[in-house]
């Protein structure tokens, strides 16, 4: 709550920069909890996403968007397995958009101050970084929902394949810039 109250002093020393990243991680908490959410969810949901959605965008380098994030996934695990909705792949999208949005906002977020003066070229080189990823990442996902189905595959398997494929290396890639001098 001291940490809480603090962030909420230093609001007044606010500039551009940061406010724009913080608006952009409340921006995609909502959004995400908002796409993820069952058909049926009462308007005093609404509300109640709201407020969580800030909760990430006051305090982004904790375990806010964490909670968000899981948040996120357990209203579209209940939505499809408790309600037995079929999820649209653009919705399946919006939703990993957005979750992918929130961590890397909420990222960028943790390390800039309230009144941190910002180069403009760090946002668009975040914004440039994040909008590669998503594009390279719905590409990649129209592709295997498209062409998969056809080869006789499951594609929970490829799936699984490929995703332990780029995990491997992110973390050989992760490991190998830890080690440069």
């Amino acid at each position: 709550m001291k940490q809480l109250m603090q962030q909420v002093r230093e609001l007044g020393r606010v500039t551009g920069a940061p406010l724009l990243v913080r608006g952009t991680v409340f921006l995609a908490a909502f959004a995400g909890l908002l796409l993820a959410a069952p058909s049926g969810m009462p308007s005093q949901a609404l509300l109640g996403f709201f407020v969580l959605a800030v909760y990430p965008a006051l305090l982004p380098g904790g375990a806010a968007p964490l909670v968000v994030m899981l948040a996120t996934i357990c209203l579209w695990l209940a939505d499809t397995l408790l309600f037995l909705a079929q999820p649209s792949l653009g919705r399946l999208l919006g939703t990993a958009a957005a979750l992918y949005l929130l961590h890397s906002g909420a990222a960028l977020a943790a390390v800039l101050p309230y009144d941190a003066i910002v180069d403009n070229q760090v946002l668009l080189r975040w914004a440039g970084r994040a909008a590669l990823v998503l594009a390279a990442t719905g590409v990649l996902t129209l592709l295997l929902v498209n062409v998969l189905p056809g080869l006789y595959i499951s594609t929970p398997t490829v799936a699984l394949v490929i995703g332990l494929a780029v995990v491997a290396g992110a973390v050989a890639l992760l490991t190998r810039l830890g080690r440069r001098p």
